[in-house]
């Protein structure tokens, strides 16, 4: 990860800083887990470098550039998260953004945020399947599976 700096002459002619994180990926995915059965969610507890706690997410991960997520293919990507993160495979996946064209199968993804260069592509998983031997978990994360989890909650 490293830090850009850029100035930019505003509309108005005011000349503002930012710096941005430039994650040196091909982007980011996340994955939102429903159950229609019985109406829930799956979600994952997990500590968050950036704000310093842990907290209660969805599954995500960056996008790699190798042959673990099918050189930079987001939904090869996703699969993987899904089954390391939450222990499922499987289920009716969709893809919250459209391809980036008509010659192009990959999907477009959206700004992670307004300090990121990172782009995320979202997917929505119904009905996954749980996974007896998932693949391991990254080093660095040590996540809770929270499944059943309702609207209201």
């Amino acid at each position: 990860r490293s830090i850009l700096s850029r100035v930019v002459r505003m509309p108005n002619g005011n000349v503002v800083d930012y710096d941005v994180v430039d994650q040196k990926g091909v982007g980011a995915v996340v994955i939102f887990v429903w159950n229609s059965q019985t109406k829930t969610a799956t979600l994952v507890r997990e500590y968050n470098p950036g704000c310093h706690r842990i907290l209660y997410g969805v599954a995500a991960g960056l996008i790699e550039d190798d042959a673990k997520h099918s050189h930079g293919d987001p939904k090869q990507a996703a699969i993987m998260e899904l089954e390391e993160e939450c222990h499922l495979s499987g289920g009716t996946w969709h893809c919250l953004t459209t391809p980036s064209s008509s010659s192009s199968s990959l999907p477009t993804s959206v700004p992670m945020d307004k300090y990121a260069v990172t782009n995320i592509t979202p997917y929505l998983v119904i009905d996954a399947s749980h996974v007896t031997n998932p693949k391991p978990c990254d080093d660095e994360e040590d996540i809770e599976i929270v499944r059943n989890v309702t609207i209201d909650e």
